[in-house]
């Protein structure tokens, strides 16, 4: 045996071209084989880039045929031969590839069907404002039979008439800035002044004087602009529940709801139902109040939804194509509303969920036997988007969750050192409906800032105030802390205390008094 060391390479294993190349130079042991990885650079009859030389052949192997190299010997594990490698790197290349034109073909299809719904049935809409980043859209479903058969008027209970209202009406606020898209449920009902026409219902105005007197009512006595119209009919409505299967609906109210008016008969619990009792669900206006339809409209928008965007659906191409044909049948557009403006609103209520939809009702409340007016924080609400501000004031949420500014009791105190600051502000505050349980003297005067002090079981009352006041008043969270329940700045709990600086200034209500 020879005195000089051979290549450590380990037993068992088939190491890389370094440990090959480490045998051959050391004339590698019998007992030891080394790795064997054909040379990378050598040339021909060179095995490991040295000329001329094999590795020996492992023990209990069989001599090879002359001319031969000897058995390739398994790869270590996780190593793929170099071959394979570059059929997978090719498979992976070719994958992505078809799925890159799939995407690009989805996405052009996705556009031309979206084009269609917008381009078809476009019309000039007049009282439009232009778009300033973000859009506002007056979306209203029509009560026209226009589209209907008769077979279809009998199913849902109606007959033709001549004319149209709304039966819906829906702004929806759409911001880049924001992730949330905003829609407020508009009452039918509310009590409005119609330009030309004087008080009367808003849906009134739809039928004096069709969309563009609709859109100047809103603008007028909402203060929001508004960027673009859609219109979608009964028989819209109808046949795109038909179309995707129907949907699941649920009467929540734990009786029974039956409204012959609107053909509608459910029992309690959820139910999946067609286009006719779809309708005929979103439709009826004598089993509860007009806030019940409203709720009802919301809930039956969120099932549509989620049955359109549905798995099954999305992948159908055949129902998506007839689903697109209906909707471009039913819906008519302002003809300024582009096709990327219209993915947008599609993207942004697509799923109408709490994650991307932030849904409300525009506040107000029941104003004798026929008409709901508008509750003092309604103007606070529309002013925030007419903002495209960040955050929304928590009024108007569903189901008569959040807060209203008559639930506010509020302590005014003077900090400014000008005589009747405090009375002044307090009668101004009075116009919103607040309820004021104090005037007074601050113990410590502020000068030109004013602060309003809330205890944490206020949060939102406080938060609906600051929306009202705007940045000129800083907010502050006390401590109970007295025994006898007052905080610390010596008012009551349950109250919240504005201590007024000599520059603060509250704008009057819209019309001068609450619901004005």
């Amino acid at each position: 045996m020879s005195d000089r060391k051979t290549g450590a390479v380990p037993a068992g294993r088939w190491e890389n071209l370094e440990a090959l190349g480490r045998a051959v130079r050391t004339g590698g042991s019998s007992t030891t084989p080394p790795s064997r990885t054909i040379g990378t650079g050598g040339s021909s009859g060179t095995l490991g880039g040295v000329p001329g030389t094999l590795p020996p052949r492992p023990p209990g192997t069989p001599p090879d045929s002359p001319g031969t190299l000897p058995p390739r010997p398994p790869g270590p594990p996780g190593r793929r031969r170099p071959d394979r490698g570059r059929r997978l790197r090719r498979l992976g290349v070719i994958a992505v590839a078809l799925l890159l034109v799939v995407g690009l073909v989805a996405l052009f299809f996705g556009w031309r069907l979206v084009s269609q719904i917008v381009s078809k049935n476009a019309q000039p809409i007049e009282n439009l404002s232009p778009g300033r980043g973000a859009d506002n859209f007056l979306l209203v479903g029509s009560d026209t039979r226009e589209g209907l058969s008769k077979q279809e008027l009998s199913r849902v209970g109606t007959q033709a008439v001549s004319g149209q209202r709304t039966d819906t009406i829906i702004l929806v606020h759409v911001s880049p800035r924001n992730k949330k898209a905003v829609m407020v449920s508009i009452p039918r009902d509310l009590k409005v002044d119609i330009p030309g026409h004087g008080t009367n219902k808003i849906n009134a105005a739809f039928a004096f004087g069709g969309p563009a007197l609709l859109v100047k009512t809103v603008e007028q006595n909402l203060g929001v602009p508004v960027n673009h119209y859609a219109e979608v009919d009964f028989a819209g409505f109808l046949k795109v529940v038909d179309a995707v299967g129907g949907v699941r609906l649920c009467n929540q109210t734990g009786h029974r709801l039956d409204d012959s008016f609107a053909n509608l008969h459910m029992d309690p619990g959820c139910h999946d139902v067609n286009g006719v009792q779809a309708l005929a669900f979103v439709r009826a206006r004598h089993i509860d109040s007009d806030f019940g339809r409203i709720g009802r409209q919301q809930q039956f928008l969120r099932a549509v939804m989620e049955k359109v965007s549905s798995a099954g659906n999305l992948i159908n191409l055949p129902k998506l194509v007839k689903i697109a044909n209906i909707v471009s049948d039913h819906t008519k557009t302002d003809d300024t509303l582009r096709t990327s403006e219209a993915i947008s609103l599609a993207r942004r209520i697509s799923k109408l969920d709490g994650n991307s939809v932030d849904m409300r009702v525009y506040p107000s409340s029941v104003d004798g036997l026929s008409y709901v007016a508008a509750r003092p924080e309604a103007p606070i609400l529309m002013k925030a988007l007419a903002e495209d501000a960040p955050q929304l004031p928590p009024v108007g949420l569903p189901d008569g969750k959040g807060v209203t500014l008559a639930d506010l009791r509020l302590a005014v105190l003077n900090g400014s050192g000008v005589q009747g600051a405090a009375a002044q502000a307090a009668e101004r505050l009075r116009a919103y409906g607040l309820r004021i349980v104090q005037t007074g003297n601050a113990s410590e005067p502020t000068g030109q800032q004013s602060k309003l002090v809330y205890p944490a079981a206020l949060a939102q009352q406080a938060q609906l105030l600051s929306s009202l006041l705007g940045d000129q008043v800083r907010l502050v969270r006390s401590d109970v802390a007295a025994p006898d329940g007052r905080s610390s700045d010596g008012t009551a709990s349950g109250v919240l205390t504005l201590t007024v600086g000599s520059s603060l200034r509250i704008a009057a209500p819209p019309g001068g008094s609450p619901g004005g």
